[in-house]
This record gives structure tokens, C-alpha cells and sequence, in this order.
């Protein structure tokens, strides 16, 4: 999961804000059979001038009591309580949402039912608020049940509680959309020579990603890299030959290096060329994991742009090593 930071009350001005309808959506006041619930606790960290829980349902797409059947998205609903000991008033709500780009929030609002209702349902650029400006949840009271309707799977992430008089309590809130974890296959990356070959359409392995697929592992290789601003450059660098700077030879492992990422990004389930940014390697043969393809890969680019000879030397090195599966912890094989 992405790591969250905190969106402030100044976050509701802004101008990505999406202002929805307060008036409640009609479905199920009380919807039963949640996929899976919970709850948190935060306390007013300047006084202690309130307490509030906030308690949360997630429906699954495809279950019977999703209030919101048939739109292909999951339902997250949560009720906003204020504990009867609390000194003062709720007036809102912020759950944080990721973003990245394997999900969207669709919509959130407020269904019909008892308590109270919020003036307003925001959906920011990282967050979902609601607002009790006009009628706060008072001590004792609870809020109506509030929804948001999402592709993300559920997880864990921040919330806000805004109490009067400007005093704002943070928390963390299960059971909210978060981005999944990223996926990460067995590695079993290719070399350059394969790559090359792929390139020049040597007989026998137009089979691993035909034309279309190829062009897009090339597309996604660029997307990916601080190095390569365009598939020319990067099938120049792969294909490059001869005599070459310590940098040529080093960008040559580094496009290989990419095409077998994105390989692993686009066509997970091949048998052959693909590498997760979550695979480990070991780079000094105790057996140990000292990072993952990811972070080596941040560091191969940084010491080619870096113009130091020597760094550039360390970079074609690890990205050789890498694309021929050395140290690269549970490859199936070098290729």
C-alpha cells in the first residue's frame, strides 16, 4: 500500500474538490451481510475534548446486500459516532483515498436513514470528506450511514475527525479503498542478446510477444524509465554494437533490464522475460535480499545520469547481473 499523507480542513477549498448531492441516496437504510467490518477510535489529541468511532461495513461487488448493486464497484459504509462524554460537537470526516491507478472512486454520499446528515460529501483529489457544518453530531449522537462507492480494494489508511472550534483528531481507518498490493511473479528475466534478437525479428521468437504485444512491452519500457524519453532511443541503446562508451554499454543493460519489467508488468502469466519491481536480489552472494529490482533500478538510472564514469561501470554491472538472473532470490532460470 501507497503511504498516505494527511489531508487538512485548507484541502476542502481547493479547486479538484467534487461536490455531491446531500441529499440522502435511495437504497437500503440498514444493508446486511457485509463482506467484512470494523471499526477505530480517536480521541481529540488537544484536550481530549472529544471521542469519536467510526464504524465501517465493506460490501464486495456481487453481494446480496451491496446497497448498491449492479455498478461493478464496491461499497465502503461508515457511521460517524460521537461518544456522549464528549464535550462538543463533530463537524466532519475525512477518509483518505490512494492515488494511483488501480482503481477510482466513483462516487460517495449519504444513505437514507436515522442520523444526522451531513451538509456535504466531497470527493478530493486524496480524499473523501463529509461535512456537519450546518449540524454537527453532537455527544451521543451518531452520523447517518455514509458511503463510498469504489474499485479499490479495501485496506487500511488515515482519516481525520474535525471537532468545533478548529480541533481536528487524525486516526487510522480500516477498511477503506486502498490500491492493492503490487503483484509480484517468480522472476525469470532475458538477457540482452534475447531482446536484440527479439528486435531484429529473429526466427523462432516471434512467439514471446508478437508484434502488438512487443510494441506495447517497448511503450511500457519507456514509460518507466528516466533514461529513455522515446522507443527510438531505447531500441538504439539495445541494439547498439561495436565499440561504446562505459555509458552505451550501460544504458544496452538498462533497456534490457526495462523490456523484461514491463514484460512482467503486461504479461505476468509468460513463461519467459518477465521481472517484478518487487523481486530481491542479492547482490553480495550471502544469500540475503539487500534490495529489490525496483530500487536497483532507480539506482542503475541515477548512476547513468550521474556522467561518473565509474558509476556507470556499477550500473551496467548490476543491470548484467540482473537480466541474467544473478542474485535475482527465486529465478527459474537465466535466458
Amino acid at each position: 500500500m501507497k503511504s498516505l499523507a494527511r489531508i487538512t480542513m485548507a484541502a476542502t477549498a481547493t479547486a479538484l474538490a467534487l461536490f455531491l448531492t446531500t441529499a440522502p441516496r435511495a437504497a437500503l437504510a440498514d444493508p446486511p451481510d457485509a463482506d467484512e467490518t470494523g471499526s477505530s477510535t480517536v480521541t481529540d489529541p488537544n484536550f481530549g475534548a472529544y471521542t469519536a468511532v467510526k464504524s465501517a461495513k465493506f460490501y464486495r461487488e456481487g453481494n446480496p446486500g451491496d446497497p448498491f448493486p449492479g455498478d461493478d464497484a464496491n461499497t465502503y459504509v461508515y457511521t460517524l459516532a460521537n461518544d456522549a462524554g464528549s464535550a462538543i460537537g463533530l463537524i466532519g470526516m475525512g477518509i483518505e483515498i490512494p492515488g494511483g491507478t488501480a482503481g477510482v472512486v466513483i462516487g460517495a454520499g449519504v444513505l437514507a436513514g436515522p442520523g444526522v446528515v451531513p451538509s456535504e460529501t466531497q470527493v478530493l483529489a486524496n480524499e473523501v470528506r463529509w461535512n456537519f457544518f450546518d449540524t454537527p453530531v453532537q455527544p451521543g449522537e451518531s452520523s447517518a450511514q455514509l458511503y463510498i462507492i469504489s474499485t479499490y480494494d479495501p485496506g487500511v489508511a488515515d482519516l481525520t475527525v474535525n471537532g468545533d472550534f478548529g480541533l481536528d483528531a487524525p486516526g487510522t481507518c480500516g477498511i477503506v479503498p486502498v490500491e492493492p498490493p503490487e503483484f509480484v511473479g517468480t522472476p525469470n528475466p532475458c538477457t540482452i542478446g534475447f531482446w536484440k534478437n527479439r528486435e531484429d525479428g529473429k526466427k523462432g521468437l516471434l512467439q514471446f510477444f508478437p508484434d502488438s504485444d512487443f510494441g506495447a512491452v517497448k511503450a511500457q519500457a519507456v514509460a518507466i524509465s528516466s533514461v529513455f524519453s522515446s522507443e527510438a532511443e531505447l531500441v538504439e541503446a539495445l541494439t547498439s554494437k561495436g565499440a561504446r562508451t562505459t555509458e552505451e554499454r550501460a544504458k544496452q543493460q538498462l533497456a534490457a533490464l526495462l523490456l523484461n519489467l514491463a514484460a512482467g508488468s503486461l504479461f505476468p502469466d509468460n513463461t519467459k522475460c518477465r521481472l517484478f519491481s518487487g523481486n530481491e536480489v542479492d547482490t553480495n552472494g550471502d544469500g540475503g535480499a539487500d534490495l529489490t529490482v525496483g530500487e536497483a533500478l532507480t539506482l542503475i538510472e541515477s548512476n547513468i545520469l550521474s556522467g561518473d564514469p565509474a558509476l556507470q561501470e556499477a550500473a551496467k554491472d548490476l543491470a548484467d547481473d540482473i537480466n541474467n538472473g544473478i542474485g535475482v532470490i527465486g529465478v527459474l532460470a537465466s535466458s
